[in-house]
């Protein structure tokens, strides 16, 4: 049963007062972490919600995520040597078969579980709405076939399917990649037409060099055709390293070399192409991205506040009077508060707003969303006071210790510390690992 209005949750047991606690605290912890509140809110399924989003299974789960990208650093062929340098390279150390698949098979075993929880937790018509959800599943079949055309092949297979799609896994189960990935999705058809402009300034920009810099009878005037404007291939490449200012401005020496009026035509291509079109390309995602954060701000606002109201709304069924529907027990407000896993901060801080009400014994909706307004507020961190001695001498030390100078003074004393490490270090740099060796075996030699 998901959360619709407060006359479908009325239709619970009244009398089952902790049923109803425990969905308060669901829908509250949803608010703190801005999660959605359609799922099953029966006892079981609280059970099993509230063990699921807890801090050690999240823990497991995303370290199954990292087992599952760092297996391709182990797989066949193995990524592990001593050296990056394929000259000096040793013997690579090779897994035998069917150890990593034996790994990855008892990961794709819990991201089944974990899709067969979630799926059972949202329902049905949730799961149907997902997308994400859905991917998951064909993600998870897709490599399980995968895998078993792995093992049927022995590892000999040479393309291995199931790589390609790993990264999912961490992108489904991140919301700040799934709100970025979401965000360059409405951005690409705003910046497809800079896109198609920077590709028609390169087009053009390249036929016309091609022009400018053909190749002549002298061999000494080649110089710019032969390292930037052989082919289009070239062209085309030298000009977007000019437009990147990647390794500008090597792709105009040689001609600037022979005359220097052919800068103005890798000034004009810079102007227009470095300093209109790219930046704006660059304002163009900026403002995108900048809207989306605003609309993502917005929409954990909302449900966060969603929750809030569906706690409220839970809270008030336990109400017999009819004309009391719409207020709620200050008494089970601090029940729920004590069962909520928060920040302490957080929890004291509202239990202190809940039990201003405590006279009048009740709270109404907006009541009770501003106790949680304290949600909103952060928990600043103050130095503590300084100790209270009744001694004089303690009291005249304390000022003098205590003093803005002798701060500054010790920190004049570390910079020359480490003035002076850095100096000797540019001393020894000359010098070889025996040489320092030795040094280092003299001075301790030396007589105290």
């Amino acid at each position: 049963m998901s959360y619709s209005t407060t006359r479908d949750y009325c239709r619970l047991d009244g009398d089952d007062e902790d049923l109803y606690i425990q969905q308060a605290v669901v829908f509250i912890e949803d608010a703190i972490h801005y999660r959605s509140i359609n799922h099953r809110v029966d006892a079981r399924s609280l059970r099993l919600y509230r063990w699921y989003y807890s801090r050690i299974c999240q823990w497991i789960l995303g370290t199954i995520i990292a087992v599952v990208l760092l297996l391709a650093f182990v797989e066949r062929p193995s990524s592990v040597s001593i050296s990056s340098d394929p000259r000096h390279q040793s013997s690579r150390w090779e897994p035998p078969c069917g150890a990593p698949e034996s790994v990855e098979m008892l990961c794709l075993i819990i991201f089944c579980l974990d899709l067969a929880v979630k799926s059972y937790l949202i329902g049905w018509e949730e799961f149907r709405k997902s997308k994400w959800l859905i991917s998951y599943t064909v993600v998870i079949c897709i490599s399980v076939v995968d895998w078993m055309l792995s093992v049927s092949m022995e590892c000999d297979e040479k393309l291995r399917v199931r790589r390609l799609v790993r990264p999912f896994f961490l992108l489904q189960n991140s919301s700040l990649m799934k709100k970025t990935l979401k965000c360059i999705k409405r951005t690409l058809p705003e910046i497809a037409s800079v896109i198609l402009l920077l590709a028609l300034h390169l087009c053009l920009f390249t036929m016309v060099g091609m022009l400018l810099f053909a190749k002549n009878a002298d061999q000494k005037k080649n110089g710019e055709w032969e390292l930037h404007f052989k082919n289009l291939t070239t062209s085309l490449t030298s000009l977007l390293v000019l437009l990147t200012t990647a390794n500008n401005p090597d792709v105009m020496i040689p001609a600037y070399s022979l005359n220097r009026c052919y800068a103005i035509f890798f000034i004009i291509f810079s102007i227009i192409g470095t300093y209109c079109l790219m930046n704006l390309l660059t304002a163009i995602i900026y403002n995108q991205f900048r809207g989306y954060l605003l609309m993502s701000v917005q929409t954990s606002i909302i449900r966060r506040r969603l929750g809030i109201r569906a706690a409220f709304h839970v809270l008030s069924c336990h109400n017999s009077q009819t004309e009391a529907q719409e207020l709620v027990r200050v008494d089970a407000v601090l029940q729920v508060m004590s069962r909520v896993n928060m920040k302490r901060f957080y929890k004291s801080a509202i239990t202190v707003a809940s039990q201003q009400f405590a006279e009048q014994g009740y709270m109404d909706r907006q009541q009770f969303r501003k106790i949680f307004d304290e949600l909103d507020k952060d928990c600043i961190k103050e130095h503590p006071p300084l100790p209270q001695y009744t001694s004089a001498t303690l009291q005249k030390l304390q000022v003098v210790f205590s003093h803005y100078y002798l701060t500054v003074l010790g920190n004049l004393v570390a910079l020359a510390n480490v003035l002076c490490i850095c100096t000797i270090l540019v001393l020894n740099s000359e010098k070889s690992t025996e040489e320092r060796d030795n040094y280092i075996l003299e001075v301790k030699t030396l007589p105290l």
